[in-house]
Formats: structure tokens, C-alpha cells, sequence
């Protein structure tokens, strides 16, 4: 349904749903919890603020869909892999 969901681990009630125009293949946190970057079928790597659900940035540049992204250690960075057989190293501020 083109979405990524944040749900309570607690009660499993919705939180937050993120919106995108194609498929997503997955989802990471920050190790701060304060921002979720998702790899999608659009070709982008997106990050979103955890609280507010707002888009903060959209990676473009793969040629083809992106299937994994995460956060480096110190949250600076991202990193995604793709169909078009590239991984990148973006910066995630």
C-alpha cells in the first residue's frame, strides 16, 4: 500500500504513517530513534523525522528500485543498496 508504518511495541496501536508513491522495501532508525530512513521501489531513499511523520530529505539517484538503507553508527550517513547492482553513501544531514 506504498506505506511504512510506525507502531507501539507496547499496545500495537498506529502511530505514524509515512507515504510513499511506490512500494517500500525497508525501514531503519536512526540509533537516536529521532529519524526513519526507507528504501523504496521509486528509486529514492527518503528519511523522516520519528515524531512528526515529516518528509526531511529524499536521496535520489539509483538507477533502479532500492531494496536496504540504514543509518551509520554515528547518524551522519546512509547507505543503500539497489537493483542497478550499486550501494551508496549518502549524507544524512
Amino acid at each position: 500500500d506504498n506505506t511504512a508504518r510506525i507502531w507501539n511495541a507496547t499496545d500495537a496501536t498506529l502511530i505514524k504513517t509515512l507515504r510513499h508513491e511506490a512500494w517500500v522495501y525497508s525501514c531503519a532508525f536512526s540509533f537516536d530513534d529521532k529519524l526513519i530512513v526507507t528504501a523504496c521501489d521509486d528509486k529514492t531513499v527518503r528519511i523522516w523525522d520519528t515524531q512528526s511523520g515529516q518528509l526531511k530529505r529524499t536521496l535520489a539517484g539509483h538507477q533502479d528500485s532500492v531494496r536496504s538503507s540504514c543509518f551509520s553508527a554515528d547518524g551522519n550517513r546512509v547507505i543503500s543498496a539497489s537493483d542497478d547492482r550499486t550501494a551508496r553513501i549518502w549524507d544524512a544531514q
